[in-house]
């Protein structure tokens, strides 16, 4: 008779191992789990998966192609620790193809961490707890914990939602760029709830690392985010705010709200434009203040010597060609009554 310790030694002689990527969940507490991998030359991402303690899940069930893919495991209680590398994704179930321009498909965008599964392996384990963390209240981080120390000068924009779940993202402007700093474990809770007290247009000393730069914008981990006292530039900024049309075109309007511009034609929106005023715009200085202008969708930057700003009054002259632009306020513009 075949002992039962036998039978299973001659089971995993003859039967080859499953060939999968598992992902196992070695902490006390549930998790939501979702991949990213390649498929056929293309990004896929799928989920979500619910993981108990103790539990497995094999969202790839065959031979493992390539040497990285990627996952991201969610719970309240926990902080993931993802290595920045972004994938798609939605509340609910989900697969996904392409990992590119996620919110402007109506996807989130989410940040997945990195599983190598060694070379040539074609089945892998990947557990939680080499990711997920307990949350824990931020202590003090010294300059530097992030990237590179960075104390400046900015303009509060807003704070708007970035991902299911309460996730936020606030804005600052300053000196012709966009600072961006998101609500997760790097900047303190504390400073989250100070933003998000704050009004449009508040002038702000902001203090923190400088995690990366794409074209003219700047994200950042926070340390601090204090207001100050407004300085000549943040005055001219708060006399830009309101409607405004064209003396030699009535169609050509716009309103300044903080440091955003909204254009519009014959009432009908245009762009939207990022605002700084600054001592000096480009090559050019010594004459300003100056205003800068940049598309918030990305593209060149125009430069503009602010000439006059009154209460009823903007005159500007367009760098370099010295085109000059005159500006009066909505109150008395063709689209309100005259009393």
């Amino acid at each position: 008779m075949i002992s039962s310790a036998l039978v299973f030694l001659l089971w995993g002689i003859v039967c080859p191992a499953w060939a999968e990527l598992r992902i196992c969940n070695d902490t006390a507490l549930p998790h939501d789990v979702a991949v990213g991998y390649k498929q056929d030359g293309r990004w896929v991402s799928e989920g979500w998966w619910t993981v108990q303690p103790a539990a497995c899940v094999t969202p790839i069930r065959r031979d493992l192609q390539y040497r990285f893919y990627y996952f991201h495991a969610r719970n309240p209680e926990r902080t993931f620790r993802h290595d920045r590398l972004s994938f798609c994704t939605q509340p609910g179930l989900f697969t996904i193809g392409g990992d590119n321009d996620c919110e402007t498909r109506g996807y989130d965008k989410t940040y997945f961490a990195k599983i190598d599964t060694g070379l040539g392996n074609k089945s892998f384990r990947q557990n939680l707890s080499s990711h997920s963390e307990p949350w824990r209240e931020p202590t003090h981080l010294e300059p530097g914990t992030w990237g590179v120390p960075f104390t400046g000068e900015a303009v509060f924009l807003d704070c708007s939602l970035m991902f299911q779940g309460g996730l936020q993202f606030c804005r600052f402007i300053g000196s012709g760029r966009v600072f961006t700093v998101v609500e997760d474990s790097r900047t303190p809770p504390e400073v989250f709830a100070a933003l998000r007290r704050m009004t449009r247009a508040t002038p702000v000393q902001i203090e923190g690392d400088w995690v990366g730069l794409y074209e003219d914008s700047v994200e950042m981990v926070l340390r601090s985010a204090k207001e100050r006292a407004p300085s000549d530039e943040d005055r001219v900024l708060n006399l830009l705010q309101g409607d405004w049309y064209s003396e030699i075109d009535n169609n050509d309007q716009f309103t300044i709200l903080g440091s955003e511009r909204q254009n519009r034609y014959g009432g009908a929106s245009t762009s939207v434009e990022y605002l700084s005023v600054m001592p000096f715009c480009g090559e050019f200085d010594g004459l300003g203040p100056f205003l800068y202008a940049w598309d918030s969708q990305g593209g060149t930057g125009l430069c503009y010597e602010i000439k006059e700003v009154t209460e009823s009054v903007l005159d500007l002259v367009y760098l370099p060609r010295g085109t000059e632009l005159r500006y009066l306020r909505q109150e008395t513009g063709p689209d309100t009554p005259i009393r």
